[in-house]
């Protein structure tokens, strides 16, 4: 049997369990992509606007005929206002580009009109 605090030989950490909280770690970033696309969703969906999404690195597809309206709530949020956390790089009359306003590898978010309309669901 391993000693306690020791991986045995055969890479089993059972031994590790246990160990109190001196193994928490915390991560936290108010700025990062995803929190500000779970927030864009949340507005989004509070409007009653219909979109379709994989993760915060793909674009945000709004429902055809409501790409206006998205972009008003969007622009609010983000881009207007003291403090804006992103500037509007691209906007023409389907897709809006949106950058980050850091010095650091900026993130992009990209909102596009879809040429359908997907059921809102919830």
């Amino acid at each position: 049997m391993a000693e306690r605090g020791k991986i045995s030989k055969t890479g089993r950490a059972s031994t590790q369990f246990g160990k109190g909280g001196a193994q928490v770690v915390v991560i936290e970033n108010d700025s990062s992509r995803g929190k500000v696309f779970v927030e864009i969703k949340k507005l989004l969906a509070e409007a009653k606007i219909g979109f379709q999404n994989l993760s915060s690195g793909h674009p945000i597809i709004i429902n055809k005929g409501q790409f206006a309206e998205a972009t008003g709530v969007i622009k609010t949020a983000l881009v207007e206002g003291e403090g804006a956390r992103y500037t509007v790089e691209v906007e023409d009359s389907s897709q809006i580009v949106l950058v980050e306003n850091t010095t650091k590898e900026p993130a992009k978010m990209v909102v596009k009109e879809s040429p359908f309309a997907w059921y809102a669901g919830s």
